[in-house]
């Protein structure tokens, strides 16, 4: 058997395994005895139809792919043990030739990424000042969340809060009725109706009132869409909203503050702790594009985003079974299948195939690792947080696999810290840049020890010259 490689582009090499002519003689003649043993053929007893009987009666192209399913997969396996690559996935089977006997599989390997000079990588970190103005909105949000609808005697305004009664008709047929309707008048809003509650603005409690107003299209009826809609509203109810004063009071009613001042200062302390958060993923995010943009060289086969893709979909269905919902049931809700839906998301699963790409590069580069110790706090942790299923959360982290893959964890996590270090300037040298320094610098103290030192050095004309005037001297 002899097997060669053809490298493709994207991570990809054809297999090419040639096998001789009486090898494969030697296969289809021990194929056509075991299909003489599950057969009649007749004139011969069951496994005793010679080689001719056999191909006489299913055919030479039927004893052939008979021969490749069962033959097939031990050359492919034998072809592998022969090749530099190691396979991504299983290999796909391109080709098949008789005379003589060559297939072509193609085979998906490992994903290549060459960054270059990564640690040269440099970006602007700017997180987003906190303003007076975000803390003002926030302290708004906590008069909102503490205060409480007033019922009014005065005509509705745009915020207030009504209770109403009200039917819509399209000629002789209604389309929607509803008794108590409780909502928030909005200038703009488009539910239940476009202009429904301009319509109820200035009407008084008690007050009925009769107006017309265009069916819309989507969430009525497609066939009233465009026409005009006769909508009776009785309102029953007005509430403006009496919100707390902004003072200490209020600091004390939301928790355990002494006065204004410091509610402000928590308010601004927890907003910036937050921007900084949002700025550093953000920023990671960034950085690890600009080295995508700057590496050599970043290649995957195509079975790695579909893997990537599929994993994002199997992420999102634990989420929305989390939320007592089924993958099936979001994808009929907006309209999608399964098969459009990857699409759709295959070119962000791709994005973050190539980031970690990159992290598991630097990784490399930097010589990661994952601390023991800090391996055995993490299983600790997630132990805990098991709660009532801590011992099989246990004897799952403590399996060879459960281990690896929380070490995997860490080390990301580490590559994500060295990869913002690097894009601020901020990344310790690697250790080999330390010992290249340091002996640079022993070179340095070495060369500097063979200088003669002080009055030791003499120029070399200064001490000829001696030497004359001592001789005339003595002469």
């Amino acid at each position: 058997m002899k097997v060669t490689t053809e490298r493709l582009e994207n991570c990809q090499v054809n297999v090419i395994v040639e096998v001789d002519a009486a090898d494969i003689d030697k296969q289809l003649r021990q194929t056509a005895r075991v299909i003489s043993r599950s057969y009649n053929i007749p004139g011969y007893r069951r496994g005793k139809a010679p080689y001719h009987a056999v191909v006489r009666i299913f055919g030479k192209e039927a004893l052939r792919q008979q021969m490749l399913e069962d033959y097939g997969q031990e050359l492919y396996e034998k072809a592998l043990e022969e090749i530099e690559y190691e396979p991504y996935e299983m290999g796909e089977l391109q080709d098949v030739e008789w005379d003589p006997f060559r297939m072509t599989v193609l085979l998906p390997i490992g994903p290549e990424a060459d960054l270059g000079d990564y640690r040269a990588v440099r970006v602007d970190f700017e997180p987003e000042p906190v303003t007076d103005e975000d803390v003002d909105r926030q302290l708004e949000d906590l008069r909102r969340e503490n205060g409480q609808w007033v019922p009014v005697e005065r005509p509705a305004e745009f915020e207030d809060q009504v209770v109403l009664d009200f039917e819509a008709k399209a000629g002789d047929t209604l389309i929607m009725s509803q008794e108590g309707h409780e909502t928030v008048l909005e200038d703009g809003r488009t539910i239940p109706m476009p202009g429904f509650h301009e319509e109820i603005v200035g009407m008084a409690p008690g007050e009925t009132k009769t107006f017309t107003l265009t069916v819309p299209e989507g969430d009525l009826e497609e066939d009233l869409a465009g026409q005009e809609a006769t909508v009776s509203a009785t309102l029953q109810t007005v509430r403006e909203e009496d919100l707390p004063p902004l003072d200490d009071e209020l600091a004390l009613m939301v928790g355990d503050y002494d006065s204004l001042d410091d509610l402000r200062a928590s308010i601004r302390e927890e907003l910036e702790s937050t921007a900084q958060s949002q700025a550093e993923t953000e920023y990671l995010d960034r950085v690890l594009e600009a080295m995508i943009e700057a590496a050599v060289k970043i290649e995957y086969p195509p079975q790695a985003v579909d893997r990537e893709t599929e994993l994002t979909l199997n992420q999102m269905e634990r989420n929305l079974a989390a939320q007592g919902m089924q993958l099936d049931t979001f994808l009929n809700m907006i309209g999608k299948t399964r098969e459009s839906y990857k699409q759709e998301v295959r070119p962000s699963a791709e994005d973050r195939l190539q980031k970690r790409l990159v992290l598991n590069e630097v990784a490399r580069r930097e010589g990661l690792e994952a601390d023991p110790e800090e391996l055995e706090a993490q299983i600790e942790r997630l132990v805990e947080m098991a709660g009532p299923s801590a011992d099989e959360m246990r004897e799952m982290l403590d399996s060879p696999e459960g281990r690896q893959s929380i070490a995997d964890d860490l080390v990301m996590e580490q590559a994500q810290e060295r990869v913002t270090q690097i894009g601020k300037g901020e990344a310790p040298p690697l250790e080999v840049e330390e010992e290249a320094a340091a002996e640079e610098e022993e070179e340095e103290e070495e060369a500097s020890e063979a200088q003669p030192q002080g009055d030791e050095t003499v120029d070399a004309g200064e001490q000829e010259a001696g030497e004359i005037s001592e001789e005339e001297e003595t002469g």
